[in-house]
C-alpha cells in the first residue's frame, strides 16, 4: 500500500487506522495521534482472554481504588492529624 493522507487516513475505521498509520508521513502521523488517540490502543476482547488472564484482570479491578475512595481515606487521615495536633497543642 502506498501513501495516504491525513485527510484520507481521518476518513478510516478505526481498524484500517491502525492498520494504514505507517502509511503516512511523519507529520500526518503526528497529527493523526493529536487527534484520534483511539489508533495505538487495541481493546481485547474477553473470549480472547486466557482464564489466568481474566483472573488478573479481575483482581487488579478488585485492588483498584476508585477516586472517591481515595478522596475519603485521605480525608480521614487528615482530619485525624488535625486532631493529633490539635492534642499536641495543649
Amino acid at each position: 500500500m502506498g501513501k495516504i493522507t491525513i485527510e484520507e487516513f481521518m476518513k478510516l475505521s478505526a481498524v484500517e487506522k491502525r492498520k494504514r498509520h505507517k502509511d503516512l508521513s511523519d507529520s500526518d502521523k503526528f497529527l493523526a495521534r493529536m487527534t484520534d488517540q483511539a489508533i495505538g490502543a487495541r481493546v481485547i476482547p474477553d473470549e480472547e482472554l486466557t482464564e489466568e488472564q481474566r483472573e488478573k484482570v479481575k483482581k487488579m479491578k478488585n485492588d483498584t481504588k476508585t477516586l472517591e475512595e481515595m478522596e475519603k481515606e485521605m480525608d480521614k487521615r487528615i482530619t485525624k492529624l488535625k486532631e493529633m495536633r490539635a492534642l499536641k497543642k495543649k
